[in-house]
């Protein structure tokens, strides 16, 4: 069969870009939750509280350890039973199958940032934040201008990292009909026999997509290394990656 890439610029080509929109918003809105999960279950952890510890522990290792894509069909299949009946009104009036997925990627990818948030704490010796309490510094102030800030350069690759394997996985959400890029990829084979066309221009944004953010993640770094090495005159090493 010959190659008619000339449909990229027609109605499968839109078809194309409503599917990146699509990602791009199950992204942005999954990487704000999955961030602020992980944020809160790595403190939770790394504080070390009997009481929370096993709830933690089995969050982290329950998600990170049963298929993403199987977690979003159990959200999209139970989650009428398992949510409150606000929360789920809340979730149909946004789009069930979008809502679904959102709650499914957030939950697998902040039991992954929960462990990086976690190993950033641990790298920061504990006798500072002992310092910032005993210094009458709350709980928050501690962490957030002592020990929180001096993780942040430790976690900013393994975070980016993780940024880009949940962009990526919001390909399974074609699984629950969310169309997004590779949903539509499979709408257009499936209705235009173009499969192969439109699978080359779903790859090549994908990888732009992961792209860009290893160039954001790479330039964070730099920003905050430099920052350091004013505040401390030590050197600035930059990343070569």
């Amino acid at each position: 069969m010959k190659l008619d890439w000339s449909i990229l610029w027609g109605d499968p080509g839109f078809l194309v870009l409503k599917g990146l929109g699509v990602t791009l918003e199950l992204a942005g809105w999954s990487l704000f939750w999955a961030f602020l999960v992980g944020l809160i279950f790595g403190i939770v952890r790394w504080l070390g509280h009997r009481l929370t510890e096993p709830i933690c522990w089995f969050y982290v290792e329950f998600a990170r350890n049963t298929p993403p894509v199987v977690q979003i069909l159990f959200w999209y299949f139970s989650a009428s039973y398992i949510l409150p009946a606000w929360m789920f009104r809340e979730l149909r009036d946004i789009g069930y199958e979008f809502g679904a997925a959102v709650v499914a990627l957030s939950m697998y990818h902040g039991a992954f940032i929960a462990e990086v948030v976690r190993a950033g704490l641990n790298s920061i010796p504990k006798g500072q934040f002992e310092a910032a309490r005993a210094l009458s510094l709350s709980l928050p102030q501690a962490l957030g201008r002592v020990v929180l800030p001096q993780a942040l350069r430790v976690v900013i690759p393994p975070l980016i990292n993780e940024a880009t394997a949940l962009t990526k996985n919001t390909s399974l959400a074609m699984a629950i009909g969310v169309t997004e890029l590779t949903y539509q990829y499979k709408h257009i084979d499936n209705f235009l026999f173009r499969g192969i066309e439109a699978l080359a221009a779903v790859t090549v944004i994908y990888f732009i997509l992961c792209l860009a953010l290893a160039g954001i993640g790479k330039l964070a770094n730099n920003v905050l290394s430099r920052h350091i090495s004013r505040r401390t005159g030590a050197p600035v090493v930059l990343t070569s990656e």
